[in-house]
């Protein structure tokens, strides 16, 4: 997850620069942009992040691991501040009294229905008697990360404390508030300091030109180099060269007659060895946390896993290795923190661009250890490959993190790639099947397709590149991955198709029949259906009569006998439904056809929408028709089986084919509920001697 966060100045004069440094590792001739000049009383800062400064919540709020809330005034909007609750109050001391002249939000990294939607600030000169200053209601945030800026240039009033009170959308709210940043704006009096290099990574001895530029009128200057040459300077724009490898930091104070300010920034420069491109990579300190010392997960983890540092440090660098070309592309982290606990899901990660947590849940190691301690090891190592590639890899500066969403596929597939690659996610390998898309099963069907790619496009550096893709496409897909890597002629699509074909994978067809034939799908068949269906454009959801001989079990037919509670709701378009109280499907053949045996396969989900009875009927002219068959599914069938059924005396070729499907099972509870009716049925075959 490597998102650098510069100063909009910063970007103006790197934006060009950034991006031409992972192609060369010459210095760019670039006329550096002269800062324009600005007077002290209209340069903005941004204070929250001031030494002396504070942050709490009255509220008591609970707070995962390493996501508490220091982490809105860290300058970090990589991490972030999350609370248990759909409401959150957060007040902020100032080390002195300031007039906000604007703030800002920055929206934390998933689950949209976390962000705030509405707020009131305040002020207050003690932290007691509170005025409010703003409130905004109805807001959204766009995309994760974004970063929203309200102004209040014509507020002149001072305080020192200021209180956010902060309220998700009711209608959309999951008992969860996420917030990555506030900025709180005013006017800066000393320097605003900034600063520009014109490369990110150089070899020792090469020459790195930095540029101040600081707002607010600086006279003075001094700047230090981590390893140096020369290691200080007072001069305005210093030329340095560096001696030795590894990212270093940059320090610089800048003053005039109002005071100074400092600003520290790390890796600012990789110095790289060309002949050696990984030296230098620095090792991230491991702390292990166990929550549970009493466990028996935790005891069986610390058993099989006394080399977890080091396991740590083997497979960050291999993953680097495979994600980047050489130390100076890839982030490099402080800390990793490895913690055990009782957790609801097996392993997760959590932290900042700098410091990541690691989660991993002692229930989980616990039943893993059941089967055998080489079990248990495997487990961890195969998480632990997931988890950090989590860490290391770009971020698409798109998306959500929600199942379904291409930004959730890429990290899950590219993830869960790291693990295939190593060899801890065989196991899942009989699990591949054919699914209509690369986004509808990250984890396992999504992931062995980047592998077919990789393998089958050597001469391509394809993992490399897609992860590439995600850090410089400012329009991200996995379309334009694809394109961008491998031409405007061949996107995802293509290669979906290709790599079934390879692989002889097909979709799921009923299950045939030697000997016989589905003229269900022959050219000229048409079918209908008294019954609304549910086609729901905003749920992705077209489940018409198509479906019932599309060749594919998994796109279902769904129609209804009575309205459920979502109905008027959510699909007002469908309503009021079609009056009936059985569901009729009919085919129309071009030609009569003699029906020897027919399947009906399960729906997907829901068994409260099986049909508990059908009858099936035969007719020359679409008026007169014969009952053929009259027959149910077996007691609890399994989702998406198909059962085969005889007509007997098949000797009649008929034109118009019907099916009658009752359903008079409870509604339930679930979806449909509340007296709610549905015959759901994955496809119908009509089968004919060949």
């Amino acid at each position: 997850m490597k998102n650098f966060k510069l100063s909009l100045i910063a970007i103006v004069v790197l934006s060009t620069t950034l991006a031409g440094c992972n192609g060369s590792d010459k210095s760019l001739e670039i006329t550096p942009k002269k800062a324009e000049s600005v007077t002290a009383s209209s340069a903005l800062r941004n204070m929250a992040i001031d030494s002396g400064n504070t942050i709490s919540s009255p509220d008591g709020v609970n707070v995962p691991g390493g996501e508490g809330i220091n982490n809105l005034i860290d300058g970090n909007d990589g991490s972030k501040f999350l609370s248990f609750s759909d409401s959150v109050s957060v007040e902020f001391s100032a080390a002195k009294p300031y007039a906000l002249k604007g703030y800002a939000l920055i929206s934390g990294n998933d689950a949209p229905e976390r962000d705030p939607a509405e707020w009131t600030v305040e002020g207050s000169g003690d932290g007691t008697i509170w005025v409010e200053i703003d409130s905004r209601s109805g807001q959204t945030f766009g995309s994760r990360g974004e970063k929203r800026t309200f102004e209040m240039l014509t507020n002149e009033v001072e305080y020192q404390h200021y209180r956010f009170s902060f309220a998700n959308n009711p209608a959309t709210a999951a008992g969860i508030f996420q917030l990555a940043e506030i900025e709180l704006t005013v006017v800066a009096d000393a320097p605003l300091v900034d600063f520009a290099s014109n490369i990110s990574r150089a070899e020792i001895g090469e020459n790195v030109q930095f540029w101040d530029r600081s707002l607010a009128n600086p006279t003075g200057w001094q700047w230090t180099f981590e390893d140096g040459e020369p290691a200080t300077s007072t001069n305005r724009n210093p030329a340095v060269t560096f001696t030795s490898l590894g990212a270093k930091s940059v320090t610089l104070v800048a003053s005039n007659d109002k005071g100074s300010n400092e600003k520290v920034q790390e890796q600012v420069v990789h110095i790289w060895d060309s002949q050696n491109p990984w030296a230098g990579y620095v090792k991230p300190t491991v702390t292990l946390v166990a929550h549970k010392p009493e466990h028996e997960g935790q005891i069986a983890f610390s058993r099989v896993m006394p080399d977890i540092e080091a396991v740590i440090h083997d497979i960050s660098l291999q993953i680097v290795k495979v994600l980047y070309k050489d130390v100076a592309e890839a982030p490099l982290f402080k800390t990793v923190t490895f913690e055990t606990d009782e957790y609801d899901f097996p392993a997760a990660k959590s932290g900042t661009d700098e410091d990541m947590i690691l989660m991993m849940d002692v229930a989980h190691l616990a039943n893993k250890a059941a089967e055998g301690d080489d079990a248990l090891r495997d487990e961890v190592i195969g998480m632990l490959w997931h988890e950090l590639t989590h860490g290391y890899n770009n971020s698409p500066n798109s998306g959500e993190y929600a199942t379904g969403d291409e930004y959730h596929s890429y990290l899950e597939s590219l993830a869960n790639y790291m693990r295939i690659k190593a060899g801890f996610h065989e196991s899942r390998r009989v699990g591949i099947k054919w699914v209509d898309n690369w986004n509808v099963d990250a984890y396992e069907q999504t992931s062995f397709f980047l592998e077919w790619v990789a393998n089958s496009h050597r001469s391509v550096d394809f993992i490399y590149l897609f992860n590439k893709a995600a850090g410089d496409l400012k329009e991200w897909s996995f379309e334009a991955a694809f394109k961008s890597i491998f031409g405007e002629d061949k996107g995802v699509s293509i290669f979906w198709q290709e790599y079934h074909d390879a692989q002889g994978i097909e979709p799921p067809y009923p299950t045939p029949v030697d000997g016989y034939r589905n003229f269900a799908v022959d050219e000229g068949v048409s079918i209908s259906t008294n019954a609304t269906t549910v086609i729901i454009p905003d749920w992705d959801a077209y489940e018409g009569e198509d479906k019932l001989i599309d060749n594919n079990v998994t796109k279902k037919f769904n129609a209804f006998i009575e309205g459920t509670w979502w109905l008027e709701e959510h699909a007002s378009h469908l309503f009021p439904i079609n009056d009936i109280t059985n569901v009729e499907v009919t085919f129309e053949l071009p030609d009569a056809i003699v029906l020897h045996k027919y399947s009906v396969t399960t729906g997907n989900d829901n068994p409260q929408r099986d049909p508990t009875l059908w009858t099936i009927s035969g007719s020359v002219d679409g008026e007169v028709w014969t009952q053929l068959d009259s027959d149910n599914y077996p007691s609890d069938p399994e989702r998406l089986i198909t059962f085969h059924y005889d007509i007997d005396d098949a000797v009649t070729a008929y034109k118009y084919y019907q099916f009658v499907f009752e359903n008079t099972q409870p509604a339930g509870d679930s979806i449909g509920g509340d007296n709610g009716r549905l015959v759901q049925i994955g496809e119908i075959a009509l089968l004919t001697e060949e």
